[in-house]
């Protein structure tokens, strides 16, 4: 049985290139002001440990295989909420079995670790899945010309437990 891990990108900064690529073809659209090279620069300023922003690897059968950030800003709007749950990616190949919702309660854990008192996200189309894990929406706005979704999550509220996962 192999087990899901997140490890601190700090820890593996030569990952960096790989990831910027990834994140520029999932959200690109939303940042249309920004290059591969942007993405880059941003998980390269993430290469934190106790302070924001700080980035993560999920690390599943012995590859890397997706992203999770905790960033002090994350949308050009919205500028008076922080701090902010973002990048989280899984590659398509492992998507589908369990491994969003372990990495999103694991960042939970570790922002309530942090000592942050509350979180804010945006998502295109997956509200329904956050709220499972206990998000309030805030509301809904257009964001680059696409419909986004705002939530909220209070770190101090009761955290779900976080599963782990099989190989």
């Amino acid at each position: 049985m192999n087990q899901a891990k997140l490890i601190l990108l700090k820890q593996q900064p030569e990952l960096i290139p790989m990831l910027a690529h990834w994140h520029y073809l999932e959200w690109g659209a939303l940042f249309p002001e920004k290059t591969e090279a942007d993405f880059a620069a941003d998980l390269a300023a993430s290469l934190n440990e106790q302070q924001l922003p700080i980035s993560w690897v999920v690390v599943y059968e012995h590859q890397v295989v997706g992203t999770a950030s905790l960033l002090l800003h994350d949308m050009q709007t919205n500028r008076e909420l922080s701090p902010w749950l973002a990048n989280i990616y899984l590659a398509p190949s492992v998507r589908g079995k369990g491994l969003g919702k372990w990495l999103v309660q694991q960042v939970m854990t570790e922002a309530r670790q942090l000592g942050l008192t509350q979180l804010y996200l945006f998502t295109e189309d997956q509200a329904a899945f956050y709220q499972r894990l206990g998000w309030q929406v805030l509301k809904q706005e257009l964001y680059q010309g696409k419909v986004v979704t705002i939530m909220s999550w209070c770190c101090q509220a009761v955290p779900a437990q976080a599963e782990a996962i099989a190989g």
